[in-house]
């Protein structure tokens, strides 16, 4: 065969292949249903999320809830007296007094709990939408901002206390799932340019 229409065959076999993605890539559905699996696993992540920090797994009615909200719209001084009277507003007050009092169950579950409480956020979120368009800096935002909006909501629901120290650590935690996730990835990533048979015989070995 003349070498010009075999290197001819050889492009239009690629690109047949590149306008045909149903036959090129052949783990595709796999992967939609991995990637499925976590969105449901996220989902369930977050109500358990809020069911653990905003309700404290229980939680009155939603009367209730809409009744301290009405009275926290209608008189905003109630949420300014709450700030000033009952929350902490000094960056690594508590968690400094949490620290020398770790040998207590309470304060070691505060510590440590709003931490680790925050590391599948961190984890699950680059294995959803990739490496690329989720990186530590957005990881580290929306970690901040989903603690600041459930603070906010204990805040204006009069269910709990407003701590700037428990966002500082589900904001640590969020940053630590993901640096657990790309510890992960970098031990077990097939390392590029190594063929498959040098990988076994080096296991062999």
């Amino acid at each position: 065969m003349n070498p010009y229409e075999t290197v001819r065959n050889e492009r239009s076999d690629i690109h047949h292949r590149q306008a045909d993605p149903q036959t090129h890539d052949s783990n595709q559905p796999i992967r939609m249903t991995v990637k499925l699996g976590l969105i449901l696993l996220f989902l369930v992540y977050l109500y358990v999320l809020v069911k653990v920090i905003l309700f404290k797994f229980g939680g009155s009615g939603p009367e209730f809830y809409l009744r301290q909200m009405t009275e926290s719209v209608t008189n905003p001084e109630r949420i300014a007296q709450r700030l000033r009277l009952m929350s902490n507003l000094t960056p690594f007050h508590e968690i400094s007094n949490n620290i020398q009092s770790l040998r207590s169950p309470t304060s070691f579950i505060n510590f440590f709990g709003n931490i680790v409480a925050f590391m599948p956020l961190g984890f699950l979120l680059p294995l959803i939408c990739g490496f690329r368009s989720m990186r530590l800096l957005k990881v580290l935002l929306i970690s901040f901002g989903v603690s600041l909006a459930l603070e906010t909501a204990q805040l204006v629901l009069a269910i709990g206390t407003f701590d700037v120290d428990d966002m500082i650590m589900n904001t640590a935690g969020g940053v630590l799932g993901y640096a657990l996730l790309w510890i992960m990835r970098l031990i077990f990533a097939p390392k590029p340019g190594r063929k498959p048979d040098e990988a076994q015989s080096g296991t062999a070995s």
